[in-house]
């Protein structure tokens, strides 16, 4: 239709561009929505003025007009069809009656019947809804099966250590306790915890990690104990955090089996005598026995299970208790004989995730009196204010991502902070001032052409600051 459209404007308007002539039959035959000649027009009307003229618009008008209906006569629209508005309720099913096809009578929807093969088999249709049902429960059954449990610990850590320290600690040639982590970051996902901060920890100090919830105290701590940070390969780390398997070994046993090189030399001792008593000739076995009773006279092994009863008496067991199975305890006595092993084993860094929360008064105090002569590195973290009061020497502040080291206890601690605090504000208030003033002078001289180098070097130093 576009091709007529086209043909009849070539013949109304024969000295129009080409050009124009492409876009109106473009116009035309891309759009069905005209319905009359007053759509034309305002689609095309308005080019074909600039092309022929305004003194034409009449004659576009009357073309677009016939445009008009040969577009609707092209859409499937009859010449005869006419536009009114009803004036009663129209029938359909009536009208329908009235008009005749070519093949046949037009039957209104409402009363047309039900075709039977397009029927639905109910039983065929609550066949195929149960095994449909089926299948999702057999889909929501396999989805709550247990899976494997997978413990993922996101926290990570990283550190920048130089390439003298690695051989050093390679080889051996630093034998000073006292532990220095430079540097590092510590994460939990994608939220940095810690950044760039460096801690010191002298050898025979008690130290306490205070700082807000949520910071990452126990993180720390973790990720020293894991050596995911550089802690020297001869220093000894044992991080208290989880209880003591229950099994058939008594609690003294259990602290007992954490002294790895007592339980060494006894059963060295146990193989010896088992091989004389059997009449074995060797005549190093006595040579061996003599060396093993040496280095077991050392160590102390004799006086070993008098520490050990000594040290869970003060966490609160009795004797009677100390013979009993470990898995008769419950989960916080557990923790208890986890504990004990730890004090009893004294490792070189020993690290302490609040000891006191399962603890009951009396053995609270036994334990600030026993760590206040702990004899190597201790790294604590604990809410209690009495205890932080009485146990650390030194105190390592966690806060904005950064560690802050103070002499003291906790109470020297937060009076330090606060003095700091006050001179930090001091200075702050000092500099304002400051800022101000030079500000000052800026803004009164910076049009000032004898003094513009001034005012520069006073721009520049106010950017310093």
């Amino acid at each position: 239709m576009a091709e007529v459209a086209g043909q009849l404007l070539r013949e109304k308007f024969p000295s129009i561009d080409e050009e124009i002539f492409q876009y109106v039959e473009g116009v035309l035959n891309s759009s069905e929505d005209f319905e009359n000649g007053e759509d034309v027009y305002e689609a095309i009307g308005s080019l074909l003025i600039d092309a022929v003229g305004a003194d034409k618009e009449g004659e576009i008008r009357k073309l677009c007009e016939q445009l008009g209906r040969n577009l609707v006569l092209s859409n499937g629209t009859t010449a005869t069809t006419e536009r009114r508005i009803l004036d009663a309720p129209v029938q359909l099913s009536e009208m329908a009656a009235t008009m005749e096809m070519e093949d046949e009578a037009i039957v209104s929807v409402w009363s047309r019947e039900r075709d039977d093969t397009l029927k639905v088999d109910q039983k065929k249709l609550d066949k195929a809804e149960a095994k449909l049902k089926e299948k999702k429960e057999k889909r929501t059954n396999n989805d709550k099966k247990e899976l494997p449990a997978i413990i993922l610990d996101m926290a990570t850590a990283s550190q920048v250590v130089s390439k003298k320290e690695r051989v050093m600690d390679a080889k051996g040639g630093c034998n000073t306790k006292d532990i220095r982590i430079e540097s590092f970051d510590v994460a939990f996902g994608e939220r940095v915890l810690i950044q760039n901060a460096t801690v010191s920890l002298a050898f025979g100090r008690r130290y306490a990690l205070v700082g807000r919830n949520g910071l990452g105290k126990t993180t720390l701590l973790r990720m020293i104990a894991s050596r995911s940070l550089r802690i020297p390969s001869h220093i000894s780390v044992l991080h208290v955090e989880q209880e003591v398997t229950g099994d058939d070994t008594t609690a003294l046993e259990s602290v007992l089996e954490c002294d790895v090189q007592r339980n060494t030399l006894i059963q060295k001792e146990k193989a010896i005598q088992g091989r004389i008593a059997l009449g074995d000739s060797d005549d190093t076995l006595l040579g061996q026995l003599s060396e093993v009773y040496a280095e077991l006279q050392a160590i102390e092994a004799d006086k070993a299970p008098a520490k050990a009863s000594v040290i869970l008496n003060g966490l609160g067991f009795n004797p009677e208790m100390q013979t009993r199975a470990t898995r008769e305890f419950s989960g916080g006595w557990r923790m208890r004989i986890a504990l004990a092993r730890a004090l009893f084993s004294q490792p070189d860094l020993l690290l302490l995730d609040e000891p006191t929360n399962m603890l009951d008064m009396k053995a609270i105090i036994w334990l600030e009196n026993y760590l206040i002569g702990w004899p190597t590195t201790l790294l604590v973290v604990s809410h209690d204010r009495h205890f932080l009061d009485i146990v650390p020497t030194d105190v390592l502040h966690l806060h904005s991502q950064n560690i802050d080291g103070y002499r003291g206890n906790y109470e020297n601690f937060i009076s330090t902070k606060n003095e700091r605090q006050k001179n930090q504000q001091r200075e702050y208030e000092a500099q304002a001032q400051f800022r101000a003033h030079v500000q000052e002078f800026i803004d009164k001289f910076r049009y000032n052409a004898k003094r513009a180098s001034l005012v520069q070097s006073k721009i520049k130093m106010l950017e310093k600051l």
